[in-house]
């Protein structure tokens, strides 16, 4: 990410900062397997640009939604950023290609 913008840095080095922290959050939630997508991703991120994460979820380990909301929240306050979670079941046919192909593994 030779050319990413000091905003999409920044994310970047918090998400990495918080790393241990992070898998906490997941585990509680029942979540696996974290990938930056959007503009973090990129490298394109502005100030005031949000984190977006694509998760799996551990099927059977409570409503999906109320999890995928829980962790946004969670993991919104410890980035303190706003943090979009999202799983593959939850994206449009149209926008899915578009995220796996920017998804990075965190």
């Amino acid at each position: 990410m030779g050319n990413s913008t000091p905003a999409a840095l920044r994310l970047r080095a918090a998400v990495r900062r918080h790393e241990r922290s992070i898998g906490d959050v997941l585990a509680r939630y029942g979540a696996t397997n974290p990938r930056l997508f959007g503009s973090v991703a990129r490298g394109d991120a502005r100030d005031g640009s949000d984190i977006d994460v694509l998760v799996d979820l551990i099927p059977g380990a409570g409503n999906e939604l109320l999890r995928v909301a829980g962790l946004s929240e969670e993991l919104t306050d410890l980035l303190g950023t706003r943090v979009d979670v999202v799983t593959e079941l939850l994206l449009r046919d149209e926008v899915s290609a578009t995220v796996l192909a920017d998804a990075v593994a965190v």
